[in-house]
């Protein structure tokens, strides 16, 4: 299971009623049906490799969004801009992943879906975590400033909250790096628990099928 392994204490706890993006409120559609049913929790794993295109040292965009513990979205291109430094690749990822994030939302809601809470978006760049959860922060950039901006509004409105993951363990890496097969492997079961190459299902004489019980 993904979602219950989440820890909170990742998730930085903001304040931001005296920050300067006011009061704040979710986008929430006019017109949306009764929810009904349970509600569902929205996950999102988002990760940047940066200058990665050798030919024009453009970063990469990946993330992967689940509801409760089933993927439902992912995504890997090449972003538009050139970013020099990590800490811009990271935040353009996370701002593309936080626009998709706001679509699915409102559509959930749309098909009367009762949405829980925020979407968790983990992100292993700690710099890029603590300077868009801190009320304090500031970005002098005008091109990052927009996407720092975006997500930060985002988390004042309270619809996101954004924690810091562990490079190791960030599924997001499927889509923005190589990986050797032992870490693609371990990132696969994370998303697929009952996930087996074909390699490892041919050395079993059933050819990996379940044996019948008794």
């Amino acid at each position: 299971d993904i979602v219950p392994q989440l820890c909170l204490d990742n998730f930085p706890t903001t304040d931001w009623s005296k920050s300067i993006y006011g009061d704040v409120e979710e986008e929430t559609p006019q017109f949306a049906p009764e929810a009904l049913g349970r509600p569902v929790q929205m996950t999102c794993f988002v990760d940047a490799s940066h200058g990665t295109d050798k030919l024009t040292r453009r970063s990469h965009t990946g993330y992967i969004i689940f509801l409760n513990n089933a993927p439902i979205a992912w995504f890997s291109k090449r972003q538009n801009t050139v970013e020099t430094s990590t800490f811009g690749a990271e935040l353009v990822a996370l701002r593309i992943a936080t626009e998709k994030v706001k679509d699915l939302r409102i559509k959930l809601r749309l098909f009367g879906i009762p949405v829980e809470g925020p979407t968790y978006m983990l992100c292993d760049n700690e710099s890029v975590t603590k300077s868009t959860s801190n009320v304090e922060a500031t970005l002098n950039k005008k091109h990052q400033a927009i996407c720092w901006h975006a997500v930060r509004e985002a988390a004042a409105a309270g619809w996101i909250r954004i924690g810091w993951e562990p490079t190791g363990t960030n599924i997001a890496d499927l889509f923005t790096k190589n990986l050797d097969n032992e870490r693609r492997r371990m990132l696969l079961r994370m998303i697929f628990p009952k996930y087996q190459p074909d390699e490892e299902k041919n050395r079993q004489p059933d050819g990996g099928k379940d044996q019948p019980s008794g």
